[in-house]
C-alpha cells in the first residue's frame, strides 16, 4: 500500500472512531451492559436470592444474607479501581475497558449457572460470594474508564454533554434488567420465575457482551491521554501520587456522592425488597415502577448535562442534593399508598431528580478534578472508596433502620442525612467546568 492510501485510511478510521459522539455510544453501550449485569444481580438478591441461596425461617435474617452477599461486590470495586486504574493510567484506557467488560460478562453468565441450596448446599452461596466479587473487581474498574472515554474526547465546552452518555447506562442498565425480569414473570408463572426463570437474565450476558466488545474494540485513546504519554516524563505510580498530592481532593469528591449513594440503594433498591416482603405487593410491580422510573430519567440526564455545560457542575449539583433531600420523605409515603401508581410516582421523583440532578455531572465533574496522568485512577478510586463507605452499607443499614424503629421513615431520614453531607462537601471544591484537561 502506497504512504499517500495509507494515509487516507488511517486518517479516515482515525476520524470515525475518534468522532466525540462515536465514542460517547461506544461508553453508553459498554455501561449499559455492565450495569445491566450489576443491577440484575441486585434485583435478584431482593426477590429470589433469598429463598434459592439462603433459605432461612426468619425472612430478614435471610433478606440480610442475601444483601451481603450483594455487598461484598462493594469491598472488591475498589481493588477494581486501583488495578484497572493503573492499568488505564499506563497502558491505556482501552485496554482497561476491554478487560473489564469481559470479567463482567463471564462472571455475570456463570451466575446463571449456579446450583440453588437444595441442590448444592453452602456451595452455591459461596460460588454466588466469588462471582459477585469478580462483577465488584469488573465494575470497579469499568465506570472511570468508560466515563474518561467520552469526556477526553469531548470538545472544550461539551464535556457535561457527552460525558453524559456513560451515565446514561446507568438507568438503561437498570431498565434493561427489570424488563428481562418481567418479561420473564409475564411468560411463566411466580414459580416458575423462583425454579428456574430469574437465571435467564443472567446467561443472556453472554450475547450482550460480544456485542460490547465489538464496539468498544473499535475506538481510539483519547489525544489528551495520548499527549501526556508523549511526553514520555516519569510520574510515579499512578495511586501514590493521588495520595500523596491529590488527597484533598479525593476526600472531598468520595464525601460528594454520599447523597447520590444513600438515595440510589436506600430508597431505588431497598424498596423493591420492602415492598415485596411488608406490604405484600407483587414482584412485576417493582419491576414496572423500576422501568418507568429508568426511562423518565433520561430526558432529565440530558437536561442537567447540558445546564451543567451552561451554569457549572456545581449549581446543578446543588439542584439534584436538594432532590435527595426534598424526596426523601415523600418517595415512602407515595410507596405506602400501596398502589401501582404511587409506586410509579415516587421512582421516577426519585430517578429524574436525585439520581439524575447527580449522577449526569459526576463523570464530568470528576474527571475535571484530576490530572491526564492519574485520571483514571483518581476517578475510579474517588468513585469505588465512595461505593465501599457509602453505597454498600446502605441497603444493609436501611434493613437494620426498618427493623429496629418500625418505620419505614427512618429510612428516609437516612437519605436526608446523606444529602447534608454532600452539601457541605460541595462547598469546598471549586467549580471544574471551564478548565482545561490538559492543564
Amino acid at each position: 500500500m502506497s504512504s499517500t492510501a495509507a494515509g487516507v485510511v488511517t486518517g479516515t478510521a482515525a476520524t470515525a472512531v475518534t468522532s466525540p459522539y462515536r465514542v460517547a455510544m461506544a461508553s453508553l453501550i459498554g455501561t449499559a451492559i455492565e450495569w445491566y449485569d450489576f443491577f440484575l444481580f441486585g434485583i435478584c438478591a431482593a426477590l429470589v436470592f433469598p429463598k434459592i441461596f439462603f433459605p432461612s425461617s426468619e425472612p430478614t435474617a435471610a433478606l440480610l444474607a442475601s444483601f451481603a452477599t450483594f455487598g461484598v461486590a462493594f469491598l472488591a470495586r475498589p481493588l477494581g479501581a486501583v488495578f484497572f486504574g493503573h492499568l488505564g493510567d499506563t497502558v491505556g484506557r482501552k485496554a482497561a475497558l476491554v478487560a473489564t467488560l469481559l470479567l463482567m460478562g463471564l462472571a455475570t453468565f456463570l451466575i446463571g449457572l449456579v446450583p440453588g441450596y437444595e441442590s448444592f448446599g453452602l456451595w452455591g452461596p459461596a460460588l454466588l460470594v466469588v462471582l459477585r466479587i469478580c462483577q465488584g473487581l469488573a465494575i470497579g474498574g469499568e465506570w472511570g474508564g468508560a466515563a474518561l472515554m467520552a469526556i477526553e474526547h469531548s470538545p472544550e465546552g461539551k464535556r457535561g454533554f457527552y460525558g453524559v452518555f456513560s451515565q446514561i447506562g446507568n438507568p438503561i442498565g437498570f431498565f434493561l434488567s427489570n424488563a428481562v425480569l418481567q418479561i420473564v414473570i409475564l411468560l411463566t408463572s411466580e414459580a416458575a420465575f423462583l425454579e428456574w426463570g430469574w437465571r435467564v437474565g443472567f446467561l443472556m450476558s453472554g450475547v450482550l457482551v460480544l456485542f460490547g466488545l465489538y464496539v468498544r474494540l473499535n475506538v481510539t485513546e483519547p489525544k489528551v491521554f495520548l499527549d501526556q504519554k508523549s511526553k514520555g516524563a516519569k510520574q510515579g505510580i499512578p495511586l501514590a501520587v493521588l495520595f500523596r498530592d491529590h488527597w484533598r481532593v479525593l476526600s472531598l469528591t468520595v464525601l460528594l456522592q454520599a447523597a447520590f449513594s444513600f438515595g440510589a440503594y436506600a430508597l431505588i433498591s431497598y424498596y423493591g425488597a420492602y415492598t415485596k416482603g411488608t406490604l405484600g405487593l407483587p414482584s412485576s410491580w417493582v419491576l414496572i415502577s423500576g422501568m418507568v422510573g429508568a426511562i423518565a430519567s433520561i430526558p432529565a440526564y440530558f437536561f442537567f448535562a447540558r445546564l451543567s455545560d451552561r451554569l457549572g457542575r456545581k449549581a446543578v449539583y446543588v439542584i439534584g442534593l436538594l432532590g435527595w433531600l426534598v424526596i426523601a420523605f415523600p418517595f415512602y409515603w407515595l410507596i405506602n399508598t400501596r398502589t401501582l401508581a404511587g409506586m410509579i410516582l415516587a421512582s421516577v421523583l426519585a430517578w429524574a431528580i436525585g439520581h439524575a440532578g447527580t449522577y449526569a455531572v459526576q463523570s464530568s465533574y470528576l474527571a475535571e478534578a484530576f490530572p491526564t496522568e492519574i485520571r483514571y485512577t483518581g476517578v475510579s478510586v474517588s468513585y469505588q472508596l465512595a461505593s465501599v463507605l457509602w453505597s454498600a452499607p446502605s441497603s444493609f443499614i436501611a434493613v437494620w433502620l426498618f427493623a429496629g424503629t418500625g418505620t419505614i421513615y427512618a429510612v428516609s431520614a437516612f437519605v436526608a442525612v446523606g444529602a447534608l453531607m454532600s452539601l457541605l462537601s460541595l462547598l469546598s471544591l471549586r467549580e471544574t467546568y471551564k478548565a482545561s484537561l490538559s492543564g
